[in-house]
């Protein structure tokens, strides 16, 4: 009982606190709704004390005492490891771990401790972290290095110990917030869940950058207390809330669901994760068995978008280069093979074979149905009734005659459901319908500058200035038109999945997008790398910095994660305006690492997971590749994408991060990723584009600013600025 009385303060506390909203995924809190109610009757009175110190204490978070000297021998070696260079880099550190000047020892001791965890050289990190400590006993990054190191390697009262002695050195937020969380996390790795909890409550109630992360560990602490069970979907939901990234929010959420008998709701948060992950075998088998009792209709219960007819109806065209732009594509951006799909336009539809004409016209609101044919290969279109109006071999185009009506694709059907998004697409333009001997692939050829505001509407969000719409318009255009460019000799331009745009339909367009693409249609971006992100810390782009507060960032290993603990300045172009939705900004997962193992075994089989090794970075250290290191052998993952596959299914926010792998005894058995920003830190950030429009500035500024190298060309003019 006293478990549980503990966790319901906790959970009271949660319920008082502004900006958090209990209603972002689905059902997930369902089942949780007495216990919510019961927790609100908590006295309210010392809940009210805490949420007023967290909420107007705004000096506190966003106050930094960081900074990044490093001495100039260890800066210079640190200029190896930006280059790729780990093993000079290692052992050039090596060379000033006994320097005579205190301060370069300590900062090379430093240097070696947080790459030797790196490489999986545990007792020698907390050996070089000791002599980091001793020739520095003031610094107060260095006693928190060592807290976490030591954490790290399964040593948790001295981990706690040494978070414990760093609150002699230092009251800075920055510091103590991190200190707090090691230890709940060392209690929580040493089996006591009461006493990881008391330290969670501090973190729930007093830092928003972590909210997401300490949700999900209170309800991963609930879930395993018999006496708290109930409460675990209600913080999953919180977690969920302010970061629907949280794959392990999601998995846990899945398990307890599977747990409760909740058949529903287990099969949509499996099904997600397995959309996520579609060659895991043990999530292949939970797939299968919660379709078999949901029958024929399972796939009506996951989370797609259906229409029941056009919603856009009419929107004109304006005639611009054009895109062919392929439906349907999976994670690598493959087009996937349809078994079938509905037809149903807004206007008088046209069916034209490649070789034979016209061979069907149909009316508005009529809906047409195609499907593969596997005993003739080919494809039939059918109407309501089921009777086959034309059939098919060879590729065909299905368009509106008024080219500003449109085209709604409907209940996308897929051997594999979960390999693509099936979601219900409004179309502009033609669709060309090919059949193959699998199935029907489709790609939809159309106006760039009719597409641009359907892939400015999955993007914005709650993007709202006109200058920043306009400035995001651009980037999508010439991104738009480098890739039909480099792509013509292809059957396809883009996918609808592709890495920068992403297509969900028309009819997801508001006025806004159109005015917006309309109003900036003159200028396209030249000699730049045209892409986009949503938000953006203090490093953006590896030239830029998002805020006039400059943190004076200076790359190494350990400045890496110094740059990961600081609080976002509070002029940043991108801050939220709701102080507890930092999750875009800082954001925190852990990992099994059971499932890393299992993914990276999908190329090569590496056993036991040892250690996980940066190996080349960007020169403000973002990660580029990785190693991974097993008990038989090595794997090198060779693009940031890959990365996060492997490291969370390809959930994780960015590539700027740091690892603290949890281990028992050689194996790691958990991995901490603190990470800063989305995206891969180039392109237009939106977050960011938007605060500088707050501040007065027009398109044209947030272009140049993001885009300094850029040549901006104005093609009604042929000018270049």
């Amino acid at each position: 009982m006293k478990k549980c009385l503990l966790l319901s303060v906790i959970l009271g506390v949660a319920a008082g606190l502004p900006g958090l909203a209990w209603g972002a995924a689905e059902t997930a809190a369902d089942n949780a709704a007495s216990e919510e109610e019961a927790v609100q009757t908590v006295s309210k009175s010392t809940l009210a004390a805490t949420r007023v110190d967290s909420k107007l204490n705004e000096t506190v978070l966003h106050k930094s005492v960081l900074d990044y000297y490093l001495p100039a021998d260890i800066a210079a070696v640190a200029k190896k490891c930006a280059a790729g260079e780990i093993d000079e880099c290692y052992f050039s550190f090596k060379t000033f771990e006994n320097a005579s000047d205190a301060k370069t020892a300590a900062a090379a001791n430093l240097e070696l401790a947080v790459l030797s965890l790196q490489r999986g050289l545990v007792k020698q990190a907390v050996k070089y972290i000791d002599q980091a400590c001793a020739f520095n006993p003031d610094d107060p990054f260095a006693e928190l290095t060592r807290g976490w190191i030591l954490l790290s390697s399964g040593k948790y009262k001295k981990a706690r110990k040494s978070f414990q002695d760093l609150l002699y050195l230092t009251a800075d937020f920055e510091y103590v917030s991190s200190a707090k969380l090691g230890t709940a996390l060392a209690w929580y790795l040493d089996g006591d869940k009461e006493k990881a909890a008391t330290e969670l409550q501090y973190l729930y109630t007093s830092n928003p950058y972590t909210i997401s992360f300490v949700s999900y560990m209170l309800g991963r602490i609930a879930s395993e207390m018999k006496s708290s069970r109930k409460l675990a979907p209600v913080f999953l939901q919180q977690s969920l809330t302010h970061d629907a990234r949280n794959y392990a929010a999601v998995e846990l959420f899945a398990q307890l669901s599977e747990k409760e008998k909740n058949d529903l709701r287990a099969w949509q948060y499996y099904a997600t994760l397995y959309s996520l992950d579609p060659d895991n075998k043990d999530l292949a088998k939970k797939i299968e068995k919660y379709a078999k009792k949901l029958g024929d209709k399972s796939i009506d219960y996951l989370f797609y978008l259906r229409l029941e007819q056009p919603i856009v109806h009419e929107m004109l065209s304006t005639p611009s280069e054009k895109v062919k732009m392929a439906l349907y594509a999976n994670r690598e951006q493959i087009p996937q093979e349809l078994l079938s799909f509905s037809l149903m336009p807004s206007g008088t539809m046209r069916v034209e074979d490649e070789k034979l004409g016209e061979v069907l016209r149909s009316p508005s609101y009529i809906q047409k149905t195609i499907v593969f044919n596997p005993q003739t290969g080919g494809v039939d279109f059918t109407n309501d009734k089921g009777h086959v109006e034309f059939s098919a071999k060879r590729p065909f185009t299905v368009t509106v005659e008024n080219p500003n009506k449109t085209l709604l694709v409907r209940e996308a059907t897929a051997q594999n459901i979960f390999a693509a998004d099936l979601s219900d697409k409004e179309l502009k333009g033609t669709l060309i319908v090919i059949p193959t001997p699998q199935g029907i692939k489709l790609v939809n050829e159309v106006y760039a500058e009719d597409l641009i505001p359907a892939l400015l509407a999955t993007q914005v969000q709650d993007i709202t200035h006109d200058s920043a719409l306009k400035a995001l318009a651009v980037v999508f255009r010439s991104a738009l038109l480098q890739a039909v460019q480099d792509h013509q000799d292809q059957p396809y331009h883009i996918t609808d999945n592709d890495l920068h745009f992403k297509f969900k339909g028309i009819n997801l367009i508001f006025k806004n997008l159109l005015d917006a693409s309309k109003e900036s249609a003159k200028i396209r971006l030249t000699e730049a790398q045209a892409g986009a992100y949503a938000d953006c810390g203090v490093l953006t782009a590896d030239s830029l910095e998002n805020t006039a507060d400059k943190p004076g960032y200076i790359f190494s290993p350990a400045n890496v994660s110094k740059y990961l603990l600081s609080n976002p300045p509070a002029d940043l172009y991108s801050r939220p305006q709701d102080p507890t939705q930092w999750a875009g900004i800082k954001w925190m997962y852990l990992y099994d690492g059971k499932e890393i193992e299992n993914r990276i075994a999908y190329k090569q089989n590496i056993g036991k997971l040892r250690a996980l090794t940066p190996t080349s970075f960007t020169e403000k250290g973002r990660i580029l590749s990785m190693r991974f290191e097993g008990s038989k052998g090595s794997y090198e993952a060779k693009t940031p994408q890959e990365v996060a596959f492997i490291l969370s299914a390809g959930t994780m926010r960015s590539n700027l991060f740091d690892i603290v792998p949890f281990y028992k005894g050689k194996n790691i058995k958990s991995v901490l990723v603190r990470g800063y920003d989305t995206g891969l830190g180039y392109g237009l950030c939106l977050q960011g584009a938007d605060g500088l429009a707050k501040q007065g500035a027009d398109y044209m500024a947030i272009i140049k600013y993001y885009f300094p190298q850029a040549r901006i060309l104005d093609t009604t003019t042929g000018t270049i600025k």
